[in-house]
């Protein structure tokens, strides 16, 4: 195996239908949080977690535990819902070297193409599924998307500071 493709680890089931409904609604009705990147519409999940949204306090505890429970030491550094519409992909890339994971969650799979591709291995998005794996070191990509919208959670993570592990503040 490769160094590159080390850690890859797949849940399927990781949130409920209902869930991922929830976040692709919750995503189109608060269009005015949005940000864009190319074609993409990209929803923070921090600002709405801190409120007494209890969705987003359901994911923000479930990506946390599976991090954590992967990598210890771990936290989340920022999460997001991204709308991919047809059209839209993702060129090879890795992530900023600070951070240690990155996971992406798929919302829906109503839509053709949109594949992710970890290392060399082709992940077919299926809703409710999660992937985590480690995007700073690891090139991967999305491929395009050719029919439909692609809904997606995408996190990142870093390493607890010694202030976090100590007061576990995180």
């Amino acid at each position: 195996m490769k160094d590159e493709e080390k850690m890859l680890i797949e849940k399927e089931n990781f949130i409920s239908n209902d869930l991922c409904d929830f976040f692709i609604r919750f995503h189109n009705i608060n269009s005015q949080y949005h940000t864009t990147h190319r074609n993409t519409s990209i929803l923070d999940c921090e600002e709405h977690s801190s409120k007494e949204n209890f969705a987003f306090k359901i994911l923000i505890k479930k990506l946390s535990i599976l991090v954590e429970n992967s990598i210890k030491n771990t936290l989340i550094n920022y999460s997001q819902i991204v709308k991919w519409p047809t059209g839209e992909h993702q060129d090879e890339h890795i992530d900023f070297d600070y951070h240690t994971a990155t996971s992406v969650l798929y919302l829906n799979d109503e839509y053709e193409g949109g594949h992710t591709v970890v290392g060399n291995t082709i992940i077919k998005p299926k809703k409710g599924k999660i992937i985590l794996f480690d995007g700073s070191k690891t090139k991967h990509r999305v491929l395009p998307i050719t029919f439909g919208t692609r809904y997606t959670n995408a996190t990142w993570y870093v390493n607890k500071t010694e202030d976090d592990i100590i007061n576990d503040n995180r």
